[in-house]
């Protein structure tokens, strides 16, 4: 299982935020670079980026920096995966962050809205482009996580992954930020789902056990966020969970 450290871009600084609340930040670093560098070095090789600047705003905000970063974990180690999510609605705006130098671009609210962009987009750049399926009580939360849309759990995943989606993270936001462990329920649903797309886990990841218990799940990756930043989870202990699965 692979350990995805997120950095989430919001007024040009890496934060946390708890639940999604752009008013609530956990913690914040304002050198994001120094934190993929640290990364990369401790044997990270996914890094999960979202732009939440850009979420909210319904278009790309940090791009640049998004692109910066990549290039930063690039050129530290060869193979590294870098992904960006947030804000990315139109075919125009997969392909800027393709160019961009960026490994996968990440649909959110415009998977759920839109069908015919994914199978488009998945169809244009295989292999690199997924969905964040985020959910609040079982709906998709969308746009930035400030509103809740229509639609079951279990019917979109089985819908992205038909439609060419390389994986998909799976993200209850009444989790984020909190360390209070991740819906190993729904998980568990969306593995038997989509047996055969990569599936990754996030929200609420806080500990050793929750990353051995994801990997029980048969959850591909975990992205972890405020329990890297803030030093709770060791790097060195998590990837060592996450690597033995």
């Amino acid at each position: 299982m692979d350990l995805i450290p997120a950095i989430d871009l919001l007024d040009g600084v890496a934060v946390r935020l708890v639940q999604g609340d752009y008013d609530r930040r956990a913690t914040e670093r304002d050198d994001p670079g120094s934190l993929v560098r640290s990364w990369i070095a401790g044997g990270v090789r996914w890094l999960h980026v979202v732009d939440l600047e850009g979420a909210r705003s319904r278009h790309p905000v940090h791009l640049e920096l998004a692109a910066q970063l990549a290039r930063t974990a690039h050129e530290a180690v060869a193979g590294v995966r870098v992904e960006l999510g947030g804000g990315i609605r139109t075919e125009v705006d997969v392909a800027a962050v393709i160019d961009a130098g960026i490994d996968v671009a990440i649909l959110g609210t415009a998977a759920v809205e839109d069908p015919a962009l994914l199978a488009r987009c998945a169809a244009r750049w295989p292999g690199r482009v997924a969905v964040s399926l985020d959910l609040r009580d079982g709906r998709p939360a969308v746009d930035g996580w400030l509103r809740t849309g229509a639609g079951d759990a279990s019917a979109l995943a089985a819908r992205f992954a038909e439609e060419g989606a390389a994986h998909l993270i799976v993200t209850d936001v009444t989790r984020d930020g909190t360390k209070t462990g991740p819906n190993l329920e729904l998980l568990a649903t969306l593995r038997a789902t989509i047996p055969d797309t990569r599936l990754v886990a996030a929200g609420g990841i806080g500990s050793v056990d929750d990353l051995r218990a994801l990997a029980a799940a048969g959850v591909d990756g975990a992205v972890v966020g405020l329990a890297i930043m803030d030093g709770s989870l060791p790097m060195d202990a998590a990837l060592a969970a996450a690597g033995a699965a």
